[in-house]
């Protein structure tokens, strides 16, 4: 039962991953900054344990905040601005004391709505796919829209934990220590299940997406760069 390769120590190797990954994802947040580098880092580790590929989790977290720092700190200053001029719209609807028509509600709702989805895609992309900060918002919001069931289960993952404390408040250290680290994890088995479909396409059809990359199509500027990557390092 305790053998090092047991599903017993697997299942608590795990756990402990999970834990070390939500809790360095906490320290890495609290300069505010840093907070996209930080989802970005702790998506790139929540990937390499679904495959069974990970390491050292810190390492390797610090690894991809490190090589993610510059475009994901720009998707989240962007995040920001949405999310500051989205608050100041509510203020307004809210308090202001001017009658509004239940269009402009519904129409704030929405844009809301639409905004959440497609932010919960961000991160991931930046690190799953390189590709520059205009398109990876172009492409979040795109496959957000395409994948509208998968990008609802997304956002409502973010719930199980305060479920989990309202069902059972006594389970808050539990939920503390593994909430985050668990939401990066099981996030990533339905990120990843996202992701292939086009990872497969562009595998079986690359001459067909070099020609749509200037279209800038989803991923296409991600294969791009990656082709050009892979003749640099040719040529050297």
């Amino acid at each position: 039962m305790f053998k090092l390769d047991s599903p017993l120590m697997n299942f608590l190797n795990k756990l402990a991953d999970i834990m070390i990954l939500g809790i360095v994802f906490m320290i890495a947040c609290i300069p505010m900054i840093t907070v996209g580098a930080s989802f970005t880092a702790a998506y790139y580790m929540g990937f390499k344990m679904v495959k069974n590929e990970e390491t050292y989790i810190v390492k390797g977290f610090f690894k991809a905040f490190k090589e993610n720092f510059k475009q994901a700190t720009a998707l989240w200053i962007f995040v920001l601005v949405i999310m500051l001029v989205m608050a100041a719209d509510y203020q307004i609807i809210l308090y202001s004391g001017l009658a509004f028509a239940s269009w402009i509600r519904i129409a704030m709702v929405s844009a809301t709505l639409v905004a959440a989805l497609g932010v919960v895609f961000l991160f991931p992309l930046q690190a799953r796919f390189q590709n520059t900060v205009k398109h990876t918002i172009k492409n979040a919001f795109l496959m957000a829209l395409s994948h509208l069931p998968s990008a609802f289960l997304l956002i409502l993952i973010y719930a199980v934990p305060y479920l989990v404390l309202w069902l059972v408040p006594q389970l808050f250290p539990a939920v503390f220590l593994l909430g985050f680290g668990g939401i990066f994890y099981f996030k990533s088995f339905l990120l990843l299940r996202v992701f292939r479909r086009y990872e497969g396409a562009v595998e079986d059809d690359s001459a067909k997406n070099a020609e749509e990359d200037t279209e800038g199509g989803i991923f296409a500027e991600s294969e791009r760069m990656e082709n050009e990557k892979k003749d640099k390092k040719n040529n050297n």
